[in-house]
């Protein structure tokens, strides 16, 4: 009786319904999962830290008719919300938008096969006041959930992100988490920060409500370019900054670059996440410039933020994956480190078995100017092989995060199994000795790979 009445309780609720529990007797005696009741208030404003430093896996249920689940993954590439009941261990979180997200290398890639789903486990986003205005969940508007498509150890962004602050650059949190929709679970997501208002408020308080631009490069002299880039204050914008940054970087030569870049950015902070780019072999971020067909060339997977009072620049990473992997490296060996110059530029190089082109990081006008001061990107560098980055400490991060998630690595429906996970963790375990050695290598102290 006690079971009946929730569910009756929760169907007059909400048109989703919002239940009582785990699972509950559907049509026909199928089981099928119930949305949470009662709400829990106090999720809108818990403290972000306690989500991201949680020392378990949460999980999070998510209920939507099944004609809209169906809709929505076969329209997967249209990133569009549509409504779902989300829970939280076990307590209703409320009327949130859910879509599915990716790029080329994910959703494009996923769905060339031209079936309903082809991949599996395809990354989410929610956003929590897309119906209900001023929701929250732990002070957040979005969330982010990665598949890991990239990652065979579930690790990489985790670890990445923790790099990157350790050296005192601006990045995004991250955690795990398990998905089920509709009672059927998902398996192991990455939970990342979601990089918006919010997240600048946060992070930049003294100076928080400047523009973010995501992908966008000092590199164009026109509006639209930025415009179609911009994150916030998207009915207010004006451009001019990132305009003459790019210009002045243009415009100057030689080590006036230099002069240049430091008028826009804080150069040294630039140098550190540099050092943290080349140590987790980020070979799918701000360095790879990937030539179009029309000859340009762009990256991706960064984030600029514009301080409105002191006009800075800041650079934040994003979407790191595709990191950490000694063996996915070596499709980039032929091309230049950004500090080299090639002798004529642009310079195009074939990556991915000759599947892509990139174009020579050195050639482009930032590169050029941070490569003025190369001492100053050693000594980076050299902080962080004797911090967070030295031997035995990521091993021992690696160790500890793979002892948190491997119960929920061996019940994921769509992961690797427990020993193809167990050997991959140990092949990074390994190989971050070959990635101290390239970063030695950098420093002239020895052979790159050594």
């Amino acid at each position: 009786m006690k079971r009946t009445y929730c569910i009756l309780l929760a169907l007059a609720i909400s048109p989703l319904g919002a239940g009582c529990g785990d699972e509950a007797a559907g049509d026909g005696g199928q089981v099928a999962t119930l949305p949470c009741y009662p709400a829990d208030l106090a999720l809108a404003d818990g403290d972000p830290d306690a989500l991201y430093e949680a020392s378990d896996i949460p999980r999070f249920d998510f209920r939507l008719h099944e004609e809209t689940w169906a809709a929505l993954r076969e329209n997967a590439r249209d990133e569009e919300y549509v409504e779902a009941q989300a829970c939280y261990r076990g307590s209703s979180v409320g009327l949130v938008g859910l879509r599915f997200k990716g790029g080329y290398g994910t959703l494009e890639m996923c769905y060339e096969e031209r079936e309903e789903l082809p991949c599996p486990k395809l990354s989410m986003k929610v956003r929590f006041d897309e119906y209900v205005d001023e929701q929250r969940f732990y002070r957040q508007k979005r969330l982010n959930f990665h598949a890991m498509m990239r990652d065979p150890t579930k690790i990489h962004e985790r670890i990445t992100y923790d790099l990157y602050r350790d050296m005192g650059v601006v990045a995004p949190r991250s955690a795990w988490a398990t998905l089920h929709v509709n009672g059927e679970p998902l398996g192991l997501f990455a939970m990342v920060e979601d990089i918006d208002g919010r997240f600048t408020k946060n992070r930049f308080p003294e100076d928080p409500d400047g523009q973010l631009y995501k992908a966008a490069w000092p590199v164009a002299e026109d509006d639209d370019y930025y415009a179609g880039k911009l994150e916030t204050n998207e009915d207010m914008a004006s451009h001019e900054r990132f305009i003459a940054f790019a210009e002045d970087l243009a415009s100057a030569e030689g080590a006036d670059r230099l002069a240049a870049l430091s008028a826009w950015t804080d150069v040294a902070e630039l140098q550190r996440y540099m050092a943290v780019d080349d140590a987790i072999l980020n070979f799918d971020g701000i360095t790879t410039f990937y030539v179009g067909e029309d000859g340009s060339a762009e990256n991706h997977n960064f984030f600029f933020y514009e301080e409105p009072e002191s006009g800075t620049f800041r650079l934040v990473p994003w979407d790191l994956d595709n990191t950490l992997s000694w063996l996915s490296f070596q499709y980039f060996g032929e091309v230049p480190h950004w500090t080299e110059t090639p002798a004529a530029c642009p310079a195009d190089f074939a990556v991915y078995q000759g599947k892509e082109l990139v174009r020579a990081p050195g050639c482009d006008v930032l590169f050029g100017a941070l490569g003025q001061d190369l001492e100053g990107y050693r000594s980076a560098v050299r902080e962080l092989l004797d911090g967070p980055f030295g031997e035995g400490r990521l091993e021992e991060q690696v160790d500890r995060y793979a002892g948190l998630i491997r119960a929920a690595v061996s019940e994921d429906p769509h992961g690797p199994g427990l020993t193809t996970w167990m050997a991959d963790v140990a092949t990074l375990k390994r190989d971050l000795s070959q990635m101290r050695g390239r970063m030695r290598g950098l420093l002239g102290d020895e052979e790159p790979g050594d």
